[in-house]
């Protein structure tokens, strides 16, 4: 990957539908400063924060706000020990009406020229530092394969001030021209990596708490590496014109989150809960092509034995409706257990020879 040059700053087209519309357009993305209230979003910060802390993510000789992470509770997500915090994170109130703010609204608005639909399922990211044991570090990706329906847009908003240093997202402006590219089994978050060559030139900057970084869902993307002390917390919501369809999974909770009836038992108002309702969104199939060709090729590198298909494995264990895929995931997830376990004995016992 070539060194990366900074993003282009949209932000002085804020107020210009039509431009922005026409920038994303041709680039793939949109950088904007201060889109989201600041204080709005370290409150948020302030909470999510809290709820790590508790699941013992931070370091307890540091001061919570500090956000310095706990590296012996390193995790990741479809990890059960990941997913038993998430769950807390994930559902909590403030941060599901950062993705619903008029401000934001009014935005994409004025860029699809109608109202918009905002995805209920988005994604909430907890990345702990990278180190030789412990690398979450998501590769250049799509999210066309996981979204499907109509063309969408993410919005990536850091959880606080975000540098280079701390593993920001970086964008291949350009790229959305391209269409769907091949991929392969990845490690990082989504687990569906590029496997060609990516067309495009790579951008990325440093974010202040409220800026956004906007990109269509065929923007090939990934994230830098976490290089810092501290865990590095986001949230990336997707939006479409409300007139294009999408698919049943975009309406859901996230995996592993349980029902929306669950994520809402704790909420103090019922304000905007069920909110897409009242847009009687069009539904359209999701297209699981993707998603099976990986799952192939992840079936086919556990039996020979290849530990890089283990989260693919858990993916398929914790989300996929077929009863007989689950199961072979299961079944080659113990194969590499016990294949692991023997390879460290081999070890332990050859170095006290």
């Amino acid at each position: 990957m070539d060194a990366m040059r900074d993003f282009l700053d949209s932000t002085d087209l804020m107020e210009d539908g039509p431009a922005l519309a026409e920038r994303l357009e041709h680039d793939g993305y949109l950088f904007l400063r201060g889109l989201l209230p600041r204080e709005a979003v370290l409150d948020v910060r302030r909470r999510l924060l809290k709820k790590a802390a508790a699941g013992g993510w931070l370091d307890p000789d540091h001061r919570v706000e500090d956000a310095i992470a706990n590296p012996a509770a390193a995790c990741k997500d479809p990890e059960e020990r990941y997913m038993k915090v998430f769950r807390g994170i994930w559902s909590d109130e403030a941060l599901h009406r950062l993705r619903t703010l008029p401000v934001v609204l009014a935005l994409f608005e004025r860029i699809f020229g109608e109202p918009a639909l905002v995805h209920p399922m988005f994604v909430q990211r907890n990345i702990f530092p990278q180190s030789e044991s412990f690398d979450f570090t998501t590769g250049a990706h799509q999210d066309k394969v996981h979204i499907g329906g109509a063309t969408n847009y993410a919005m990536w908003v850091p959880l606080g001030d975000c540098r280079r240093v701390n593993g920001p997202l970086a964008v291949s402006a350009g790229s959305n021209h391209a269409g769907v590219l091949d991929t392969k089994v990845g490690n990082g978050a989504g687990g569906m990596d590029i496997s060609v060559p990516i067309p495009g030139k790579w951008v990325t900057g440093d974010f202040e708490a409220g800026d956004a970084l906007i990109f269509a869902d065929t923007t090939v993307h990934c994230a830098l590496p976490n290089r810092s002390a501290l865990l590095r917390q986001s949230f990336d919501a997707r939006y479409q014109p409300a007139s294009q369809p999408t698919t049943e999974k975009n309406l859901c909770t996230y995996a592993g989150c349980g029902t929306w009836e669950e994520v809402y038992a704790d909420w103090s108002s019922d304000d905007q809960q069920y909110y897409w309702r009242a847009l009687s969104p069009k539904i359209v199939p999701f297209d699981n092509q993707y998603y099976e060709r990986r799952d192939q090729m992840a079936f086919e590198m556990a039996e020979r034995g290849d530990l890089s298909a283990r989260d693919t494995l858990l993916r398929i264990v914790q989300r996929d409706p077929d009863e007989a895929k689950r199961q072979r995931a299961e079944d080659l997830l113990r194969d590499l257990s016990a294949a692991t376990a023997q390879r460290h004995g081999a070890v332990a016992s050859s170095a006290s020879t």
